[in-house]
């Protein structure tokens, strides 16, 4: 590998740095197997970054793996990323080398796994210069850094020649790291990772039950809401029923102990309201049914041609539960403008023509009794579910790719059976 003086020239200029005390860092995860440090980036989410966590685990149960999300991420975001037990999760250290020396030192990773946009210098070159196999994945490169790089194409180049494997998350920023590359470099078109873990499971026989119950009543689902989002929801599917006879709403409270408080509001306000802690049933005459209790969000997303995602609507929401979760389970999703931790996938699904967003409860009435035709409702779900799937499939070949380069990688045959 070439020497390169813009490289040497960025590490000058990074050098020194304090290194962060250990009692700031996590435990490091127990066991012997290798540990595996996936760095997120922006641009990547961290719910893919979940998904290849649990595909990893599953085809190396010794696997041990280290998390670094994006400067800013919030608690809820990292538990709706559902990582496997005994990830180890803190932030990412300073881009100076005594920093990333001292956690690397640490942490000792066998392999490393940077992701979405952005070139990490001195993680780079460090890895290299340890002989630690880097799989850069879920790569992004945007028109903006695109043209950013381009001035300093000698430091792009000898960063990414430092990458065993580059694993690009469309065909723009395939051709763009190419033309940066300068050479001829492993760049593959895997597709965005994105996704959340395994589809929520459902009773079946509790599932027909409530379909047949539920045959030809409009329906729509909205989980994870807080009071700072339920009024508009609710507002909103007071107006949608007057265009859409017998419109049933399944509201599932983030906190369900609240399911008692909703239910008696409503009630109080003339609404009929069922309440799933009770044992009571959405009947015909019932308008909105408060799904408390144990969490059975696989169940409601199964009966539910329509799921709007609480917690999108902005100030005093969280935006807690990703969009995948009905993607990959035939419902169609509207959402407000606030995508919290999950922008990136909520931009894919757009893309596809795979969700809705709406502004306010009026726009999210209309398009609630537009959407409730079942064509209307079908396509979007169709679509979404593409996305879905196709955010398994790159979860599957980038976990291939880490698994044979690490040590016993025999161990990981059998992948997709795994997966």
């Amino acid at each position: 590998m070439a020497k390169s003086l813009a490289l040497w020239l960025a590490l000058y200029r990074a050098r020194g740095g304090a290194d962060p005390a250990a009692s700031g860092t996590p435990p490091i995860p127990e066991g012997a197997g290798p540990l595996v440090w996936l760095r997120q980036g922006p641009g990547s989410g961290l719910a893919g970054l979940g998904l290849l966590a649990q595909r990893l685990r599953r085809a190396r149960p010794d696997l041990r793996l280290l998390v670094t999300p994006v400067a800013g991420t919030t608690e809820a975001e990292t538990e709706a990323a559902h990582f496997p037990a005994g990830t180890a999760i803190c932030g990412a250290p300073e881009e100076r080398t005594g920093p990333v020396a001292g956690f690397l030192d640490r942490f000792r990773p066998a392999l490393i796994v940077p992701t979405g946009a952005g070139l990490p210098t001195v993680t780079l070159a460090a890895a290299h210069d340890r002989g630690l196999p880097v799989v850069y994945a879920d790569a992004l490169m945007t028109i903006e850094d695109w043209r950013g790089w381009r001035w300093h194409s000698s430091l792009a180049s000898a960063l990414l020649d430092r990458c065993d494997v580059i694993l690009a998350q469309d065909g723009d920023s395939l051709r763009r790291l190419r033309r940066l590359a300068g050479h001829a470099l492993p760049i593959e078109l895997t597709g965005t990772i994105e996704g959340s873990s395994e589809p929520p499971p459902a009773n079946e026989a509790e599932r027909e039950a409530l379909a047949l119950m539920l045959r030809a009543r409009p329906v729509w689902f909205a989980p994870g809401t807080t009071p700072a989002d339920e009024e508009a929801i609710l507002a909103a599917h007071l107006r949608a029923s007057q265009y859409a006879h017998r419109m049933l709403l399944i509201l599932a409270p983030a906190d369900p102990s609240r399911g008692g408080e909703i239910a008696d509001r409503l009630a109080g306000q003339g609404i009929e309201v069922a309440l799933r802690s009770r044992d009571e049933e959405p009947e015909a005459e019932v308008q909105v049914f408060v799904a408390d209790g144990e969490p059975e969000h696989g169940l409601w997303y199964r009966l539910a041609p329509v799921t709007f995602m609480a917690g999108t609507f902005g100030a005093g929401t969280s935006g807690a539960r990703s969009p995948m979760e009905p993607a990959g389970l035939g419902s169609a999703i509207l959402h407000g403008p606030a995508h919290g931790g999950y922008a990136p996938i909520y931009a894919r699904l757009a893309a596809a023509g795979a969700a809705r967003q709406v502004a306010a409860e009026e726009a999210l009435a209309e398009a609630l009794v537009d959407l409730i035709a079942a064509d209307r409702a079908a396509a979007l779900a169709h679509a979404a579910w593409g996305v879905s799937s196709g955010g398994a499939s790159a979860a599957e070949e980038v976990a291939r790719q880490i698994l044979q380069r690490l040590p016993g990688a025999s161990q990981a045959q059998g992948l997709k059976g795994a997966a």
